[in-house]
Parts: structure tokens; C-alpha cells; sequence
């Protein structure tokens, strides 16, 4: 066998992981190991094997800077950047990075600021230069505050940085961040002190609201110790009661609460926004949320008393894997997270907000904690009514929609994936930022089902029928079924049906009249409804279609989106935006 075929032989086997652990490759092997992937790849031309290198090496060398370049890399980096794969010029650039190439470091600084470059390309860039920890990098951070797509990820990267600036750079655009941007910026500035006190005197002056302070970060500013800010968070967010006396009290407490008769009835779409806000960063339920705690779709929900404990004393019974350790940095920043995996050179912790893997350089102290990831006072901020709401949720046997409030409102659709969406996925799709509807025929109708449940809103987007052909609708305020069918307002597509609006499985057609001279047919065409307390309008392409009082209709309910049985329907929907109403 030839020297170059044995070459190969090895390298599949080290990157694949049945050599060496994959986690562990670089740390057994030595980055010597560099040098033969690299000579491998500089003799091959099959950019899918030299996509499996490069993936096996950036795992390997995640969390690590300032790696010795491996012999051969300047020359293989000019020719990985030509490689018709976008996937083997986005990874070897990132390693050449961490390899201290200054033509990468260029190259990405330059990507990140192009705002005519792809999106998905900038924030690869992005990810990039906040791993390398870039010494440019805070300025353009705080410069991205204001751009949507990179917003959220601009917050995380900032709080590697010292920069006595970021606090009101981060504070000034704080009222304009959905609940997500908020949890983050919250999260970055209890990650320094210096960071911390400006955002405690933005809570007394109250431009941060204190109930935007979740147990999570005020266990965060805690774990910071220092005196002036425990001091003023016990005055802008109050004391955690430590005695198991007090958690008893506080259990029977709550015990009353739920148990109470009262007139209103838990609104169990409201309480899924207040866990989405509190829990759903951690646990996932239904299919939905994060993994930094245990999943507690099939935990004994429905006992008030296994709820009621493990809400208001998590610290009673912790399973190891859910302790937390506090991580104090070589520059002053303090990290508090469950460590899943570390050796002698990288160190990595799962937060409530993210996954971040540490050079063991930049790390000072490590101290495991007695106390469990789901921090203390997760009630603290809660209305009595909101605690009933949450509670009748999570007791709740079923998915049900969630509350749209003005700050998940983002939620809705993030122009990339079905997340939160519920449908046949054989059936729809995510195309270049538009929600696609395709079938080759169909029974039965179809639906693609929404995350929200909105009250008094106006929704406005673009829809193509492919061809005029088939029929399609936007339901509105409806209802879904267990059976994946909804009943409610429709707002007719099709030819014939172009504007009309219909109520599915209740009193079929309520306005009869047709839109269809305002449409272009097979193109665009801009559908605009508006729904405030009885009144129903819809407009396409800025035209009058419906204007019905209707007091007997719901008044809340999900969006969702048809295809309707018969003969093959494609159905496009796009530039989606969703208002609330007062």
C-alpha cells in the first residue's frame, strides 16, 4: 500500500474519533498529529474528505489560541481557500485563525463588516473572531448592538471583553431587545463587576426593569462577591431565604395560592410565556427548550407538590450533573455554569445561555458549588396571577400555544427553520427565508400551525400561489386540534377565493365578496389582517377586501397556514411581520 493511501487510512480513522476519542485527539496525540492531517490533505483534491479533516481538527482544537501553525499550512490555506465548498473555506479559515494567520484574521474582520455578505457567512466570521478573542473585536461588537441578525450574538461576545464602554453601549439599546437579546445582555453585564454596577443603577433608576432580573442572574451578580453589589441587589430584587423553615412556609404558601377558587381561570398561554421567560433556556418540555437541565415532559408534573418543591427548593436533592461551578477568569470575569468536560488545556462549561469552551490559560479558579444549577427565588418576581398561570402550565397535560407578548413577538418565525412551528414536514418547509407549502395532492386539508397565540394584532406578509393554482389560507385567531386540523377564521387563497373570508368547521363562508381584482395572479401579493376586538379587516395589495363586525367570533387564537385538499398546491409565504394592537 502506498504511503499517501496509508496517510489516508489514519486520518479517517483519527478524525473519526476510532483512533483517539474524539474530544481528546489533540490533547493524546500532540499537535505533531497537525502535521500529517495537513500533509494528507495537501494530497488530495476531494473537498468532501478534506471537509472530514477540517471538522475533526476544529473539534479538537475548540476552545484553544494560539496554536503552533502546522508545517504546510500556509501554502494548504491558500488552496482550501479556493475549494468549491463554502463548508472547507469557512473551517480552514476559522484554523487558520487559531493557527495565527494574519491573511485570516484579515479575512474575517473584513467578512464580519461586508452587511452585503450572507448573514449565515458573517456570523461564521463572528463566531470566529470571539473564540480568538480578537483585540479589534469589541469595537465592531458594540457597533453590531444595532443590527438585528448579528445582535444577540454581538451581546454573548462582548463579555469577553474588559472594555469600560460595553455597559452603556449595551444598556442604551436595552429597550429595543426582544426577551432572548434581553436574557443575554442581562447575562453579560452580571459577568463583571465592572459591568455589573452600572447595570444595578440602570434598576434603581428603574430604566431595567428589576423584574427582568431572573433568579439566574441575580444568583449571577452573587457570585461575583462583592459586598456593594449583594448589598444592591437585596434592595432592588430582595433576599433569598435559605431555612429550610422558610422554604416549608414559602411551599405552603403557594400551596394555598394554586388551591384557591378563584373567578379567573390560569391562562395556561400566558403561564407558557412566563416559563419561556424563566425555564425554557434550561429545560425543554413538549419538545422545546434547552439541555443545561433535565427534560421534564415525562416528570410528575401533575402533582402540585412535586412542582411546588422543586420550583422553591432545588437545592434539596441535586444530581451531579446539575451542580454548578463558578469560573473566575484571568481577566476579571466571573462564569457560572455546569462543567461537562475538561483536560489539560480546554475547560468547557454549559451556562444558562450558552456553551463555552475555555483555554485552561484563561482560567484563575474553579469552585464546584453545593447548589443546583435551577437557581433559588424563580417566584420572586412573579404576581400571584402569573404564578397560577405558570404553575396550571407546567401541571398542564398538552402543548398549547404561547401568549404573544410584544417581547417573543421575534419568536413568531425566525426566517430560517419551523422552531415552535407544528405541520407535516413533508409537506412544508423553509426556502431562502420563505415559509413553502407544497403538495403533489391532497386528501384532506393540511395546516401548518403557528407558536403564538395572539389576541388583537395585524399581520402582514407576502403570498404566492405557484401558478394560481390550488387554494391555500391564513387561519387566524383559530384553534388547532389534537388531530393537527384548525378550526377558525380563514382568509381565502385561490383562484375564486382571493380575499373571502371563511370560518373552517364552524359557519363556513362569512364574507362572500371577492378580492380577486387586487391580485396579481401566480406573483407576490401583499395580504394584510387586521384584528381588533370584533372587527375583522383584510387587505391585498393595499385594497379593501373584508370589513366585518362580528361579535360572535373568538377573540384570541393561533395563525396558522393551508394547503387545501385537491390537485397540487405550492403555496409561498414571506417577509412575515406581526404587530400587537392595544
Amino acid at each position: 500500500m502506498k504511503k499517501p493511501v496509508l496517510s489516508r487510512l489514519f486520518c479517517l480513522l483519527f478524525c473519526a474519533g476510532l483512533l483517539f476519542p474524539t474530544k481528546t485527539v489533540f490533547a493524546q496525540a500532540g499537535d505533531e498529529a497537525l502535521d500529517a492531517l495537513v500533509q494528507v490533505m495537501g494530497e488530495v483534491e476531494d473537498p468532501s474528505f478534506q471537509l472530514d479533516i477540517l471538522k475533526g481538527m476544529s473539534e479538537g482544537l475548540k476552545g484553544r489560541r494560539n496554536v503552533t501553525m502546522p508545517k504546510g499550512w500556509e501554502a494548504l490555506e491558500a488552496k482550501l481557500a479556493k475549494s468549491p465548498n463554502a463548508d472547507v473555506r469557512r473551517i480552514a479559515q476559522s484554523l487558520a485563525l487559531i493557527f495565527g494567520s494574519k491573511n485570516a484574521l484579515a479575512g474575517l474582520r473584513a467578512k464580519l463588516a461586508d452587511s452585503k455578505a450572507p448573514v449565515s457567512e458573517r456570523k461564521a466570521a463572528l463566531a470566529a473572531l470571539i473564540s480568538a478573542k480578537d483585540p479589534e473585536l469589541a469595537k465592531a461588537l458594540k457597533a453590531l448592538l444595532n443590527d438585528k441578525s448579528l445582535r444577540s450574538q454581538a451581546l454573548s461576545g462582548l463579555a469577553s471583553y474588559q472594555d469600560a464602554d460595553i455597559p452603556t453601549a449595551v444598556l442604551k439599546v436595552y429597550p429595543d431587545l426582544n426577551t432572548a437579546e434581553k436574557r443575554v445582555a442581562l447575562s453579560t453585564l452580571a459577568s463583571r463587576a465592572t459591568f455589573a454596577r452600572p447595570l444595578l443603577k440602570a434598576v434603581e433608576a428603574k430604566a431595567v426593569s428589576s423584574k427582568d432580573l431572573s433568579a439566574d442572574i441575580v444568583r449571577q451578580l452573587r457570585d461575583l462577591k462583592q459586598n456593594d453589589i449583594d448589598e444592591t441587589v437585596a434592595k432592588v430584587w430582595g433576599m433569598i431565604r435559605d431555612s429550610p423553615a422558610d422554604k416549608l412556609k414559602e411551599i405552603e404558601k403557594y400551596t394555598k395560592l394554586i388551591q384557591a377558587k378563584t373567578k379567573r381561570k390560569p391562562d395556561l398561554a400566558h403561564g407558557r410565556a412566563l416559563f419561556a421567560r424563566a425555564c425554557q433556556q434550561c429545560h425543554k418540555l413538549y419538545g422545546v427548550g434547552g439541555l443545561v437541565g433535565p427534560d421534564i415532559t415525562g416528570s410528575n408534573r401533575s402533582e402540585l407538590s412535586y412542582i411546588l418543591h422543586n420550583i422553591l427548593d432545588p437545592n434539596a436533592e441535586i444530581p451531579n450533573d446539575y451542580r454548578t461551578s463558578t469560573i473566575d477568569t484571568t481577566d476579571d470575569r466571573v462564569i457560572t455554569g455546569i462543567i461537562t468536560r475538561q483536560d489539560s488545556r480546554t475547560l468547557t462549561v454549559v451556562t444558562q445561555n450558552e456553551t463555552l469552551t475555555l483555554p485552561r490559560g484563561d482560567v484563575a479558579f474553579v469552585q464546584q458549588s453545593s447548589m443546583s444549577m435551577m437557581p433559588e427565588g424563580l417566584l420572586a418576581t412573579f404576581t400571584d396571577n402569573d404564578a397560577r398561570d405558570m404553575i396550571a402550565y407546567l401541571r398542564h397535560k398538552t402543548q398549547v400555544p404561547m401568549q404573544a407578548l410584544q417581547e417573543n413577538l421575534d419568536s413568531f418565525f425566525d426566517g430560517e427553520t419551523l422552531n415552535g412551528w407544528s405541520g407535516n414536514p413533508d409537506l412544508w418547509s423553509v426556502e431562502n427565508g420563505e415559509i413553502v407549502g407544497k403538495s403533489a395532492g391532497l386528501k384532506k386539508n393540511e395546516w401548518l400551525v403557528g407558536p403564538l397565540e395572539l389576541g388583537d394584532f395585524k399581520l402582514s406578509l407576502q403570498v404566492k400561489l405557484v401558478g394560481n393554482k390550488g387554494n391555500s389560507g391564513i387561519q387566524f385567531r383559530s384553534k388547532a386540534r389534537p388531530t393537527g386540523a384548525v378550526d377558525g377564521y380563514q382568509a381565502d387563497i385561490g383562484k375564486g377565493w382571493w380575499g373571502k373570508l371563511y370560518e373552517e368547521h364552524g359557519r363556513a363562508l362569512l364574507w362572500k365578496q371577492s378580492g380577486e381584482k387586487h391580485v396579481k395572479p401566480g406573483d407576490w401579493n401583499r395580504y394584510e389582517i387586521v384584528a381588533k376586538g370584533s372587527k375583522v379587516q383584510s387587505f391585498i395589495n393595499g385594497q379593501p377586501c373584508v370589513d366585518l363586525d362580528d361579535p360572535p367570533g373568538a377573540r384570541r387564537g393561533i395563525i396558522a397556514f393551508q394547503l387545501h385538499s385537491g390537485g397540487p398546491t405550492e403555496v409561498r409565504f414571506k417577509d412575515i411581520e406581526v404587530e400587537l394592537l392595544d
